[in-house]
């Protein structure tokens, strides 16, 4: 099996596949909440709908304290709060997940096109990559605010592909999420799915993926794909 991937993009989402966040995110939701005299809420609460948006978090929290949902509040209020909170402290625990970074550093001596395409503002994401330093690995990140159709439409995969000059027909999407998976099925993508983020994957037959529950098989997984 060839470990050449010359002409290959691989793209990645960010967020529970590249880099665990949830921790940095959790603390500002309970940053927001205690501005409105809440307490914290379990980080177990909201680790599923971290692909979901801040506000969607920031909602979750309230019902979970049984309070009302004001979305102007939100807009106007809390949604500023959270993403003053979680810039200003954007890497303060957020890591990468193991080998991943180690397995980036293969694959781009191994001739791969590396991509960042998520659901994540642009500058967020930026942030986090350049917080860890490993914003020089990849051709282009493509946040879900730049992009024409976010996922799941798999345009914002394709467009992700064309900014970094790949060719979609050589061309492997991994994520950890539904959203991620129908990009791939929309993107017409084969599609390696890590297990240890913040989704599921879905039921529906999909003939060229692979399930990986640990970095160390990434490697293997997007051989198998790309042959």
């Amino acid at each position: 099996m060839s470990t050449d991937f010359n002409g290959w993009t691989l793209v990645f989402d960010l967020d529970g596949t590249l880099v665990e966040t949830a921790p940095d995110i959790h603390a500002a939701l309970n940053h927001t909440l205690a501005s409105k005299g809440l307490g914290p809420v379990p980080i177990e609460t909201i680790r599923m709908m971290i692909g979901d948006g801040a506000k969607a978090l920031i909602r979750k929290g309230l019902t979970w304290h049984n309070q009302a949902v004001d979305e102007a509040e939100i807009s106007a209020q809390l949604w500023p709060a959270f993403i003053e909170h979680y810039l200003a402290n954007i890497c303060r625990l957020s890591h990468p997940y193991e080998q991943a970074f180690e397995s980036l550093d293969v694959l781009s001596a191994q001739g791969a096109i590396l991509a960042v395409c998520t659901n994540k503002t642009q500058n967020l994401a930026e942030e986090v990559l350049k917080g860890l330093s490993v914003d020089h690995h990849f051709a282009v990140t493509l946040g879900g605010d730049l992009a024409a159709s976010p996922k799941p439409d798999g345009a914002h995969i394709l467009e992700t592909i064309a900014r970094a000059g790949g060719d979609p027909a050589r061309a492997i999407m991994i994520g950890d999420s539904s959203t991620d998976e129908k990009a791939a099925r929309d993107a017409k993508l084969p599609f390696v799915f890590v297990t240890f983020g913040y989704g599921q994957l879905s039921e529906e037959p999909f003939e060229n993926l692979r399930v990986i529950d640990h970095w160390r098989d990434m490697q293997t997984a997007l051989l198998e794909l790309k042959t």
